[in-house]
């Protein structure tokens, strides 16, 4: 390990390799010195050591066949650590900093060596001139003051190469300055000669600029004009003799009404001193053609800043412009349908999170239209009971990058009125910078839909309430009915008795339906969570398939342990629905398969049919409460169109996603996934 800085080295190693003679081929001078240093030394082994990086290289290397060595295992890195001593090892063997070093205990069997450090004039030692033998050894005083004395020349041959070197250097950069001055005089006869062309080649320039460019003199007659610019104006050169007015055309503003020329940007920059820029229209020609300009024009001064002109640059922005319009007016379009619909509108920028509500979304919120309406007020006054849920589903549609559409419940800021939103929102990016985006969405009120349908929820609980008795009742006598009839053996009385407990059944899942409906309503059903097995859940579901399912294959495939903590009873009957949807609206005889697989920490369930399927059209809808598909195959299909709807409840209540994937005549994949506890 060296004992040098680590600051030092590195400059030792800069002085090294200013001398640029690592590498380089043996040379007679350094040879002999090596040659005489072993005959005054009296040892095989004469070197002239140089110390890089992580190496020893032989500028010379008397006695020896190798040209460099390892650093680590160099006895010269340690001669160089003391610049003015000459170092000598008498026994290498019987020295502990050599006693295993490979260049000891193998070739060249290194014994004795002794060297002196070649140091330069700025003081850094590049190696060493040494002597080495196989066998033990010392220098006398008459043989180490020759050493030194060789060492000296060596740095002083060093020196002198460095210094010829250097000199071929200036002489190639003097040659090289000489040739620069002779390419320059040609250069400047080169260029005096396409100076004089200079007119030519710059008019050849500006008449290919896509924009039109001008100059003019200080009372704004024009004096250049470029090949562009009689193509906008429509006009020979010698005709475009001002910018501000002419028989030839007519400025106007942008509405069409007249523009004075005290008013045109070549007179206002001609007479403020100002540059006027992105200055913008109309010129009409006495044929009725017009087009719309974007002009830019800024003075020409003297040094004393007088203004002598100004220069002139046009586009025709006809096309951007009248699209431009367009789209206002398309902007004005949707404001007047935003504003009869009595919509409330916002917009946010993704970056800064500014908020910018319209007055009607203030209002909804109970804000008052000039009051501020920070961006997480539109959180805070959600109620209590939906908030944190639909925090979720908003920040998950961000991440997502999709959009959203939210129904929930608002508590007004002042006046305190409990309203119900349908809330829209998605995040939009900018084609030419996907980072840079804003996030919008429109907010409608629905409270007194959300009154009609609790209205019609709490009727329907009514009446299935109102009608669960009686069917209790009717249900009693029936059993009784049918235990007579099969006493007697009246199979007449005993088969309608069986016929009449089966519609009795279906009246009461009926019922059970509604009143699930009507607790959905309410916010009454209650969700008993526990942790289990989802595999043991559909091995369920297989075993009660496999008893009670005799017109379909039903196919359940092999479920790994999945554990999830939920309400085991009402997954159990989000599963049982699908595959009892399955059965009713697939042919007989068809399969129907059934999977359970865990992804990206969700457990997701599949039920799939040879069914019927569903339009493209009804997909979007399967799920809403009293949806039913109307098509040729469903008119013998009976059904209310509320299992899916609490379905989808039962899993939207657990966190988890529900959908469905289905091409009609091939068949249907309903499918719902919840999130997978930690076992």
């Amino acid at each position: 390990m060296s004992d040098i800085n680590p600051s030092e080295e590195q400059k030792r190693l800069a002085a090294l390799r200013s001398y640029h003679i690592l590498d380089t081929a043996a040379e007679k001078d350094f040879d002999e010195l090596t040659e005489l240093a072993a005959a005054i030394c009296n040892t095989p082994i004469a070197l002239i050591s140089l110390v890089d990086e992580d190496r020893q290289w032989f500028k010379s290397h008397h006695g020896m066949e190798a040209r460099q060595t390892d650093r680590c295992h160099s006895f010269c890195s340690h001669a160089i650590e003391h610049p003015e001593t000459l170092m000598q090892v008498e026994d290498a063997m019987q020295d502990p900093r050599f006693s295993d070093n490979p260049l000891v205990t193998g070739n060249p069997d290194i014994r004795f060596y002794a060297g002196m450090p070649l140091v330069d004039e700025k003081g850094y030692a590049l190696g060493s001139l040494c002597v080495i033998d196989q066998k033990p050894g010392y220098l006398n005083e008459a043989q180490q003051k020759a050493l030194r004395t060789l060492a000296r020349q060596v740095i002083d041959k060093l020196s002198l190469r460095k210094r010829n070197i250097e000199l071929l250097t200036a002489n190639e950069k003097l040659e090289q300055a000489n040739r620069y001055l002779t390419e320059t005089e040609e250069k400047l006869k080169t260029t005096n000669t396409e100076l004089a062309d200079s007119k030519e080649w710059l008019q050849t320039i500006l008449d290919i600029v896509g924009e039109g460019i001008g100059i003019t003199d200080e009372k704004g007659n024009t004096i250049y004009t470029n090949k562009r610019s009689t193509e906008i104006f429509n006009v020979e050169g010698e005709t475009l003799f001002s910018f501000t007015g002419s028989t030839a055309w007519e400025n106007r503003r942008p509405d069409g009404s007249p523009l004075p020329a005290e008013e045109h940007p070549v007179t206002i920059a001609l007479r403020t001193g100002s540059p006027i820029t992105n200055f913008v229209f109309m010129v009409s020609d006495r044929q009725g053609s017009s087009v719309y300009l974007c002009m830019n024009a800024t003075p020409i001064k003297d040094k004393e800043g007088k203004i002598t002109g100004a220069v002139v640059s046009f586009s025709d922005i006809t096309e951007s412009y009248l699209l431009q319009e367009q789209l206002k007016d398309r902007e004005e379009r949707l404001q007047m349908a935003i504003s009869s619909a009595n919509l409330g509108t916002w917009h946010m920028d993704a970056e800064t999170r500014k908020f910018f509500p319209s007055p009607r979304l203030k209002e909804l919120f109970g804000y008052y239209p000039d009051e501020e309406m920070p961006y997480d007020a539109a959180f805070a006054q959600i109620a209590d009971s939906h908030r944190q849920q639909i925090i979720d589903a908003v920040e998950t549609s961000v991440i997502k990058g999709e959009p959203y559409e939210l129904e929930y419940p608002i508590i007004g800021y002042h006046d305190k009125k409990l309203r119900w939103v349908c809330a829209t929102g998605h995040l939009y990016t900018r084609a030419e910078n996907p980072l840079v985006s804003h996030f919008s969405g429109t907010m409608a009120d629905i409270t007194e839909r959300k009154l009609d349908e609790q209205r019609r929820s709490d009727f329907i609980g009514m009446v299935s309430h109102e009608l669960k008795n009686p069917l209790t009742a009717i249900g009693g006598y029936t059993y009784l009915l049918l235990k007579r009839a099969q006493k007697n053996n009246d199979e007449m009385v005993s088969e309608a008795a069986v016929k009449l407990n089966r519609q009795i059944k279906r009246m009461e899942a009926l019922i059970n339906g509604f009143l699930d409906v009507a607790r959905l309503g309410e916010g009454k059903i209650q969700l008993n969570r526990s942790a289990f097995d989802m595999a043991g859940l559909v091995r369920i579901a297989e075993e009660e398939s496999l008893a009670t399912i005799t017109s379909h294959k039903v196919v359940f495939a092999p479920v790994d342990f999945t554990p999830v903590e939920a309400d085991k009873d009402k997954i159990e009957q989000v599963l049982v629905n699908f595959i009892n949807n399955a059965v009713k609206y697939s042919p007989e005889g068809s399969t129907i398969n059934v999977s359970c697989v865990t992804k990206e920490g969700r457990a997701r369930v599949c039920v799939t049919d040879e069914g019927m399927g569903i339009p493209v059209k009804d997909q979007p809808f399967v799920f809403d409460r009293f949806y039913r598909v109307e098509s040729e195959g469903m008119k013998n299909k009976k059904g209310f169109g509320i299992g899916l709807y609490i379905c989808k409840e039962i899993v939207a209540r657990h966190h988890g996603e529900i959908g469905v994937e289905s091409t009609e005549g091939k068949g249907s994949t309903f499918w719902f996934t919840l999130p997978v506890a930690n076992p």
